[in-house]
C-alpha cells in the first residue's frame, strides 16, 4: 500500500519476517570471474547489454585493503571474462543506468593517503558514453555521499535518489536523524545535475529507524508510473572488539508525483547464498545489493556483492510485480 506517512520498521524485524515467510529464495550461486586473478571481484552493477554483449562492471580489489578499481567483464560460457580493452575506472561499487540512450556508469571515487591507510574523501562520480571506450567523466556528487542513483522517467525527466548521512559521518552532516536515509527529487535534465542539487534532495521518511541505514542501488520504471527501488537496509552491532554490520537486500515503491511510499521489505540476505570467505570480521553478514534482472513470469535474478570479496546471484520472486498492480489514482 502506498502511503504519505509510514512508520519505520527495523531491519531486524523485517529480516525475521523474511526468514519466516514463503518467499525466501533457494540457495544462489557464486559468480566466476576470469582476468583478475589474485584480486577479489565484488559489489558489481547489474548485467547489461551493450553492442551485442552482456556486460557487468565490478569492483576489483586486493583482500588486504580497499584501494579498488572498476573493471568490465563480459559473459561467456557461464563465466565473466575481463574485457581487456575496456577502461579501468577509479571507482568502488559500480552501477549503471541509461539516459537518452547512453550508458551511464557511476561509482564511489575515493581519495586515499598512504596507500590506502587513511581515507581523505569520497563522492559518487558519473561517466557516460555510447561504448565502454567512449566513457567520459560527467559530474561528481556531494562529498561523503555514496549511493546516488539516477533514473530517466518516461517523460524524460530525471529521478535523483541520494543517500545523505547524519551523525555517523561528522565530516558532513546532512541533518538526517539516523545513520543514513534516502533522498529523492526530480530534475528536468541531467544538465541540471550537480553536487549542490543532489545534496538538497528532500528526504523520504519512515524507512529506517534511528540506528539503522540504507540506500537505493538500482531503479526501475514500473508500468503504472511508480518507481521500483531495489536497495539495501542495514544495521550494526558491537561484538567484542568488532563492529559487525548486517546488510540485507530490500525493495520498495515510490510514486514520483506524490512521494507516497510502500513500506520496505527484505528480499534477500547473505544466508541465501553459499558460504564463502569474508574480507574481515566486520563484513561477515554483508549482502551488498546490485539490483535485479526481471525475468517475467513472476521471477527475477538478484545480483549482490558478498562479504566484500565475492559476487553472487540468486533467483527470487520478482519483488516489483506486486508494486505494478498498485493503483496510483
Amino acid at each position: 500500500m502506498l502511503r504519505t506517512n509510514i512508520k519505520a520498521e527495523s531491519a531486524k524485524k523485517q529480516f525475521r519476517e523474511f526468514m519466516e515467510g514463503n518467499t525466501r529464495p533457494k540457495t544462489g550461486k557464486i559468480l566466476i570471474f576470469h582476468g583478475a586473478e589474485g584480486y577479489d571481484v565484488y559489489n558489481p552493477s547489474i548485467p547489461f547489454s551493450l553492442k551485442g554483449r552482456t556486460v557487468i562492471a565490478a569492483r576489483v580489489e586486493l583482500r588486504s585493503n580497499e584501494v579498488s578499481k572498476t573493471m568490465f567483464f563480459s559473459l561467456e560460457n557461464d563465466a565473466w571474462h575481463l574485457i581487456e580493452d575496456a577502461p579501468v575506472l577509479d571507482l568502488q561499487d559500480p552501477f549503471i543506468t541509461f539516459i537518452d540512450g547512453q550508458l551511464w556508469v557511476g561509482g564511489v571515487h575515493v581519495v586515499w593517503k598512504d596507500n590506502g591507510r587513511e581515507l581523505i574523501r569520497y563522492a559518487t562520480n558519473f561517466y557516460k558514453g555510447n561504448t565502454l571506450k567512449e566513457l567520459e567523466f560527467v559530474v561528481s556528487g556531494p562529498e561523503f555521499m555514496k549511493d546516488v542513483r539516477l533514473l530517466q522517467l518516461p517523460d524524460e525527466r530525471i529521478a535523483v535518489f541520494s543517500r545523505p548521512q547524519g551523525r555517523a559521518n561528522m565530516r558532513v552532516n546532512y541533518n538526517c536523524d539516523c545513520v543514513a536515509k534516502i533522498g529523492f527529487m526530480i530534475i528536468d535534465s541531467v544538465v541540471d545535475l550537480n553536487a549542490d542539487v543532489i545534496a538538497k534532495a528532500p528526504l523520504l521518511e519512515g524507512q529506517f529507524i534511528a540506528d539503522e541505514w540504507g540506500g537505493a542501488n538500482q531503479l526501475y520504471n514500473l508500468k503504472n508510473g511508480l518507481i521500483g527501488v531495489i536497495g539495501h537496509k542495514s544495521w550494526g552491532e558491537q561484538v567484542g572488539d568488532v563492529f559487525e554490520i548486517h546488510y540485507y537486500s530490500m525493495a520498495f515503491a515510490l510514486n514520483p508525483l506524490t512521494r507516497e511510499l510502500t513500506q520496505t521489505k527484505i528480499i534477500s540476505a547473505r544466508n541465501c547464498f553459499p558460504d564463502g570467505p569474508k574480507k574481515n570480521a566486520r563484513t561477515a553478514d554483508v549482502t551488498f545489493t546490485s539490483g535485479i534482472i526481471r525475468l517475467g513470469g513472476g521471477r527475477a535474478q538478484l545480483y549482490a556483492g558478498l562479504n566484500d570479496c565475492q559476487t553472487g546471484m540468486v533467483e527470487i520472486v520478482d519483488p516489483l510485480d506486486v508494486y505494478e498492480k498498485l493503483k496510483t489514482d
